[in-house]
């Protein structure tokens, strides 16, 4: 088990979710960190914008088909969030005396990467640890390019944790 002697006090986690096995078992981890250090979690996950299907950004926004797919990923974050959340109710059922808040984010940006959008919010929200798996939801693309992990890790201003 960590001992948080010589460690920084964690106050805010950050767990960015795609939905991913390896995103879901890293939010695991964070979520035993922040009852070790009664730290609060900001659960994330960043709608690509440029990931979605080519043909979407054909039609003028505000249409039906692009709404049906935009919601439909909407849909699709809410549900990982709110099953991080219950996960995170789950064990502070267990842990007695443990005050951890859990907050949810869904960050939909047209014009930065997923990974710029996680480092923009552990900026802007002073997190303390980031806690992401090592491979998500990019597949091929992501094995050539670098991974949002890999990047995240690179350009991160606090620690990272990496979950394989």
């Amino acid at each position: 088990m960590i001992s948080n002697t010589g460690i920084k006090n964690i106050r805010k986690i950050l767990l960015p979710i795609d939905g991913s096995a390896t995103s879901m078992k890293a939010a695991r981890y964070g979520i035993r960190l922040a009852t070790t250090f009664a730290s609060d979690l900001i659960g994330l996950t960043v709608i690509d914008l440029m990931s979605l299907p080519y043909g979407s950004f054909l039609v003028p926004p505000g249409t039906h088909s692009q709404d049906n797919i935009l919601e439909e990923k909407r849909r699709e974050a809410r549900k990982w969030l709110d099953e991080v959340e219950k996960s995170t109710l789950d064990v502070l059922k267990k842990a007695e005396y443990v005050k951890v808040k859990f907050r949810s984010e869904i960050i939909e940006d047209p014009f930065s990467k997923v990974e710029n959008a996680i480092l923009n919010c552990a900026e802007s929200e002073n997190i303390d640890l980031i806690v992401i798996g090592t491979r998500g939801r990019s597949g091929f693309r992501g094995m050539l390019l670098g991974s949002v992990a890999s990047a995240v890790l690179s350009y991160a201003r606090c620690p990272v944790m990496i979950v394989r």
